[in-house]
């Protein structure tokens, strides 16, 4: 339940959740009454067991971690989430009645975002949880439709893997026919196709390499998955046949009985335009050093089976030439 107050515009940052993790209940119920008049959800968790079991199905704005626990700690707790693709995003506030710089010094390398110490002031803890999530909020890297990484993140993941010698899969993911569905369906039902995209994307990726992937959005309808090379062509299947098995839904009868739309292309020619597909080039970057490199590949790759003569539905097909 939220319970909603006047307050000062800039205060305001509504629909975001806090979670609060902290073994003693009056920590918990303070910080809820505190948030909760600022138009924040709060949702007050106990141990990081339970937290563990959270996170699997739901994703909080910001968690707000106290570092002793009984069953698993704050220091192993930030070493999860931040190694956990689906959470290593979220932003961490540790509370803590430890004030040691070590402490401190720890649990940033561990990821934590800032560091407050027991007991607080609550007009501090409340000015400080309003920076971090503006700052995440109006992060220029993260796509604003998807909260996915940008192209900046995505060449900095890159980068990463290549200094680091990884052997790596780069996945480009572009739907087909989005323009003209956007045209037809409108801009608000085109981004839940957008939506659809990268919550297929995710569950997926998940599902097969869930240690080792990573996620962007460069924008539009063109997404980047970077995986494992073993997890590649059998993530690529399970997206493109899922794909195909829902995207239908998004239109409507008439249309889906049809296979396709039809709308002016971008020469103003009325044009009959199948039902939305994907189309995802696989890179393996084997002596490929540089992310401009990778990308022009993908771009080549992707254009060649796009061109494909009789294709339907959905196709990953995988660079040989490397």
């Amino acid at each position: 339940m939220r319970v909603s107050h006047h307050s000062d515009a800039g205060d305001i940052l509504p629909d975001k959740t806090i979670l609060v993790v902290d073994d003693d209940p009056n920590v918990g119920l303070l910080i809820s009454a505190v948030l909760k008049k600022y138009d924040y959800t709060v949702v007050t968790l106990y141990s990081g067991t339970e937290v563990l079991g959270f996170l699997q199905t739901k994703k909080p704005d910001l968690i707000l971690l106290d570092l002793k626990m009984p069953d698993l700690d704050g220091y192993a707790l930030c070493k999860r989430v931040r190694e956990n693709p689906d959470t290593r995003d979220i932003p961490i506030i540790i509370l803590s009645g430890v004030s040691e710089v070590d402490a401190k010094v720890s649990t940033i390398e561990l990821g934590a975002d800032d560091f407050i110490t027991k007991p607080f002031d609550v007009r501090e803890l409340r000015a400080r949880v309003n920076r971090i999530i503006k700052r995440k909020t109006s992060d220029t890297a993260l796509n604003p439709l998807t909260s996915l990484p940008g192209s900046p993140a995505i060449e900095e993941e890159v980068h990463k893997r290549l200094a680091a010698g990884d052997n790596f899969a780069f996945l480009y993911v572009d739907a087909d026919n989005f323009k003209s569905y956007n045209d037809v369906y409108g801009y608000a039902k085109g981004d839940e196709v957008i939506k659809h995209i990268s919550a297929l994307l995710a569950r997926e990726a998940r599902k097969h390499a869930p240690k080792n992937y990573f996620i962007g959005h460069i924008g539009g309808d063109d997404f980047v998955l970077i995986l494992g090379v073993q997890e590649a062509e059998k993530t690529a299947k399970a997206v493109t046949e899922e794909f195909d098995r829902t995207i239908p839904s998004f239109y409507t009868e008439a249309d889906r009985k049809r296979g396709f739309i039809t709308t002016a292309d971008r020469k103003n020619k009325t044009t009959d335009f199948q039902i939305m597909s994907l189309t995802v080039g696989i890179i393996i970057p084997k002596g490929i050093r540089h992310y401009g490199k990778i990308v022009q590949t993908a771009a080549e790759l992707k254009h060649y089976a796009k061109t494909l003569s009789g294709r339907r539905g959905s196709i990953y097909i995988r660079d040989r030439r490397l």
